[in-house]
Order: C-alpha cells, then sequence, then structure tokens
C-alpha cells in the first residue's frame, strides 16, 4: 500500500452509468434522429404556413426546367430568391417524389448540421458541456421541437448558414485573419441572400459594427479584406442576378423593391408608432412561450454585476453582443414570427448555459427556481401521457396501448434521476425534451392528418379528372382569381401539380375544350358544365368546370 494512500481513496466507488453526463448526453444525441425524422412525412403540407409555397415553387422549377427564374402558378415570385428551392428540388429528385418527407428532408438534415456548428464552435471556446447544452437547446426549444423541425420552411437552413457567419467572425478575428473573415462570411451572407433577401445582408453589417466598434477596432471596417470580402458577396449574388436578368426582361427595381418591401414591411413604418410600441413590452415576455424551456434560464441574469459577468470572457461577450444587437431588429419590428430568430438563439443559449454552470452555483435561487420549473413540469408531462387514452381524437392511434405506458416509463425515470442527480439536471431535461418529442409524433401528430389529407384528397381527385384516358393532362387553369391569388391555395396548386406533372396556370379567358378552377364568385352569370368539385384552403368550396360559351 502506498504510505499516503487511505482506504477510502482506494475504494471510492465508480459511478453507475446512469450517473455519468456522457450516459444522458450520448442517449439525447441517440434520440434526436428518431425524434426528428419519425414521421416527418407523415402529415401533408401545413396549410397554416408557407411550406405549400415553398414546395410550388420548387415544384414548378422541376416541371419547367427553368432553376433561375422561380415561379408560382407560373407567374414570376418575387418575394424570395431561389437558393432554398433549389435544395427543396434536389430532395425531390433524390427520392424520386414530391412527398412531404422529401420536402422537409433538407430542413431536417439543416438542423442537424447546425446543432453540430453550434457544439464545434462552442466546444473550441468554452467546456463540452457548455458546447453539448447549447447545441441541444437548440433542437430541444419548443418552437424549433414541435413546430419548425416539422414543416419544409426556409429558416432552419437560413439560420445555420447566419449563426455561421456570427461565429466565423469571431473565430478568424481571434486568429487575426482578416481576410479569412471577410472572405467567407460574406460568402455565407450571399448564400443567406439567394435564400431571403435583404436580412442575411442586415445581420452581417450588424455583426461587424457591434463586434469592431465595441472593441474601437473600427479601422478594421476599412481593411482592405472588407472590399474583398463585399466583392465576394457581389460576385456570387451578382452572378444569380445577371443570369435571371438575362432571361427574363423585368425591370432591376420591380425585383429589388420586391425584396425591399419584403423585409420592411413589418417595421413601424408599416405599423406605426403605438403597435410597435405594445410589441416592444410584449415580445420579450412572448419568447418565454416561443423557446421554453430553456428561456427560463434568463432568471440567471437577475443579479448584481450582470455586466460583469457578460464581459470577462470574450467569447461570451461576444455571443451576448452579436444576440442583442441582431435581436433589437425585430424588437423593434412589430410583425415578426418566432422562427424569424432561430438563427440567434445559439448565441443566447450558449451565454445562459455559460452563466448556469460556471457562475451560479447550485444553492441561488436563480437555479433552485429554473429547476424548480422544470421538475413540476417533467412531473405534468409525464402523468399527462395517460390523458391519450381518454381522447377519442387520440383513442384510435395504433398501439396506443403501448405507446402510453412507455412514455410514462420513460419520462419518469427521467424525471426521477433529474430529481437525484442535481449535477445532470439540464443534461437530463434536455434528454427529456427529446423523449417527449417521440411522443408528440405518436399522440399529437397522428390526430392532425384528417384535416390535411383532406386538401391533399380532394386536390389529387379534382387532377384526375383531367386527364385522358392515357393519363395524359388537359388543359387545366384557375379562373380568375380562384387559384393562386393571395397564396392560400398554394396547397391545392402543388398536389394538383404534382399528379398531372404540369404547371396550373392562372387566366380569365375562356379556351374552347379546357377545364377550369373556379369557385361561385368568378362563376357569376357563366354558362358551364360542372366536372367535379374540390374544397380549396379554409373549406372554400369551388369547382372543376368547362364554360359553354
Amino acid at each position: 500500500m502506498h504510505p499516503h494512500t487511505t482506504s477510502s481513496e482506494r475504494f471510492t466507488p465508480v459511478p453507475a452509468f446512469w450517473q455519468r453526463p456522457r450516459f444522458w448526453q450520448w442517449l439525447s444525441v441517440a434520440l434526436v434522429v428518431p425524434a426528428l425524422f419519425f414521421n416527418l412525412g407523415f402529415l401533408p403540407l401545413d396549410t397554416g404556413s408557407d411550406e405549400p409555397r415553398r414546395a410550388l415553387v420548387a415544384l414548378e422549377m422541376l416541371l419547367s426546367g427553368d432553376y433561375i427564374t422561380p415561379t408560382l402558378n407560373g407567374e414570376l415570385y418575387l418575394n424570395k430568391p431561389p437558393l432554398y428551392n433549389w435544395l427543396i428540388a434536389a430532395s425531390f429528385r433524390l427520392f424520386g417524389n414530391y412527398s412531404a418527407f422529401a420536402l422537409r428532408f433538407p430542413m431536417a438534415v439543416s438542423l442537424l448540421l447546425y446543432a453540430l456548428t453550434v457544439f464545434a464552435f462552442v466546444r473550441r471556446y468554452a467546456t463540452q458541456p457548455i458546447a453539448f447544452a447549447a447545441a441541444l437547446m437548440l433542437v430541444t426549444n419548443a418552437r424549433v421541437l414541435l413546430y419548425d423541425s416539422m414543416l419544409g420552411l426556409i429558416d432552419i437552413t437560413f439560420s445555420w448558414v447566419t449563426y455561421t457567419a456570427f461565429l466565423l467572425v469571431y473565430h478568424y478575428d481571434q486568429k487575426k485573419k482578416y481576410t479569412a473573415l471577410f472572405v467567407t462570411t460574406y460568402a455565407l451572407t450571399a448564400i443567406g441572400f439567394l435564400m431571403k433577401g435583404l436580412p442575411s445582408g442586415v445581420f452581417q453589417g450588424l455583426t461587424l459594427l457591434a463586434w469592431f466598434g465595441y472593441t474601437r477596432r473600427w479601422k478594421l471596417l476599412f481593411h482592405p479584406a472588407h472590399f474583398l470580402g463585399i466583392g465576394v458577396f457581389m460576385l456570387i449574388a451578382g452572378a444569380y442576378y445577371i443570369a435571371y436578368f438575362t432571361r427574363n426582361n423585368i425591370p432591376v427595381t420591380e425585383v429589388f423593391g420586391v425584396l425591399f418591401y419584403e423585409s420592411s414591411r413589418r417595421t413601424v413604418v408599416e405599423f406605426g408608432i403605438g403597435e410597435t410600441l405594445l410589441h416592444l413590452l410584449t415580445f420579450p415576455i412572448d419568447m418565454q412561450h416561443y423557446y421554453a424551456p430553456w428561456m427560463l434560464l434568463i432568471v440567471l441574469l437577475f443579479r448584481p454585476g450582470v455586466r460583469r459577468l457578460l464581459t470577462e470572457n470574450r467569447f461570451i461577450l461576444f455571443n451576448a453582443l452579436t444576440f442583442f444587437v441582431n435581436f433589437v431588429v425585430y424588437w423593434s419590428s412589430p410583425q415578426v414570427y418566432a422562427r424569424y430568430l432561430i438563427m440567434l438563439l445559439p448565441l443566447l443559449f450558449t451565454v445562459l448555459v455559460y452563466i448556469y454552470y460556471e457562475r451560479t452555483s447550485a444553492a441561488a435561487w436563480q437555479r433552485r427556481l429554473v429547476e424548480g420549473v422544470w421538475l413540476a413540469a417533467s412531473v405534468v408531462v409525464t402523468a399527462g401521457t395517460w390523458v391519450a387514452m381518454f381522447f377519442p381524437e387520440t383513442q384510435a392511434i395504433a398501439g396506443l396501448f403501448w405507446k402510453v405506458p412507455i412514455l410514462f416509463v420513460v419520462l419518469g425515470l427521467i424525471a426521477y434521476q433529474y430529481l437525484r442527480q442535481p449535477a445532470l439536471r439540464l443534461t437530463l431535461f434536455i434528454a427529456f425534451m427529446l423523449v417527449v418529442r417521440i411522443g408528440f409524433n405518436w399522440l399529437v401528430i397522428p390526430p392532425r392528418l384528417a384535416h390535411r389529407q383532406l386538401y391533399k384528397d380532394t386536390s389529387e381527385q379534382a387532377a384526375r379528372l383531367t386527364l385522358d384516358a392515357n393519363g395524359r393532362p388537359l388543359p387545366l387553369f384557375g379562373y380568375k382569381h380562384t387559384i393562386g391569388d393571395d397564396g392560400a391555395t398554394d396547397v391545392n396548386s402543388f398536389h394538383i401539380e404534382a399528379v398531372r406533372g404540369e404547371i396550373l396556370g392562372v387566366t380569365d379567358r375562356k379556351i374552347p375544350g379546357a377545364y377550369y378552377i373556379a369557385d361561385s364568385t368568378s362563376l357569376v352569370g357563366e354558362q358551364y358544365e360542372v366536372i367535379g368539385d374540390i374544397l380549396l384552403f379554409d373549406g372554400h368550396q369551388a369547382k372543376i368546370v368547362r364554360f359553354s360559351n
């Protein structure tokens, strides 16, 4: 025996596997893929979001063979550049169909890569537990976990690109590699611009101004590499628009006027001072339920010396400053959707988790409050799984009588470990949230099928009425304003075009022998033969007709 070794040191028990942080981390990582991909394509297109529009633009690119000129029902679509639609079109090609799964696949992959990017950057400049938590909190906040990660929208991919640009500013600034800093971030800004337009440039400009301004290095904004970076942006974005204007005889002012309007129409200019002031008061509160349960960590900032906490670590300072300066843009914009802030969430989560792990004791009231609320939520949710046994909407779910007990047991075990292992509570609650998403896939998604399936079925049935005996499409148009006027019928257009393999155009002309989709308003005073019925979005009834005159 070594003379300085005590018996207690020699016989220190090895923690059981469920008491090790890495076990719960790896379990959470293993749960991510089934949580995100199981039932990803179960529901048809969402009728309450822009998902049908993203699908329709991509589908029309494939049908027309024109990947430069986005269209909706054959008409120019100027609201968004086409890059994300290229990704959707590529996914349609990859899977060989126009399924909802293929539509959402680029988003789901982007979310996984986004989380990996967060982990890689934060791990480099902070600890592994902070990096893991920040990455998985991105995936498991309520907004992303239970809504955005189920839809084929631009925002997650755009956010991944934008966040990467944010962190590359810090990364290359630390290395004093300013050519790499400006070239890579402006290249990513150009990619973001080709997805969503002007916001990408706003994020880049504000981040550079805030960081170099705060650190009193204004001269870096005039570094020759900055102008090189701007040149890279213009080269990438300009290459697309040269191709666009070469193909389309349309005024430049019209194209960029629409992009500018899309970016500015949700500001105080559009809504006025009163609504803007109300939004300034309510939006920080709204964030609590948008990004629950992690926004509760904001209470960790309610302490003396918080400014010192945020500035004593240069990496945390960068995250806090970049979050705030870009958050102000949305804080001051009355019409903002929660998904618009997804690129900012890891910045905030990194700051909050750093304070949670590094600067808050387990006995602090702020930490006890947060962990107490999480514990209460875990108990309520675990017990609430049995509710599914008593609702008519869920009673018909296949395997309900084994799914509910399994969820109850797994959630209960995690909640029990949460109570027993105070040091692992954040990691345990991440695992808990991922199991909640799996339960959501099992118990909440199936009852939503009937509503969305109705629009898909009626659209496909209408489309088949306009095929000849050999399955070839006969002429079909939307009549007047029945189709495509405000985007509400994009879901119908997508399913019709997918069946017919042809773009559904819109016209107010009557072509002999052609079929039309027309509602009662557009048919007033017309002579026509009814071929069939179709249910447009929001229960709006329309008919498939042929005109007699």
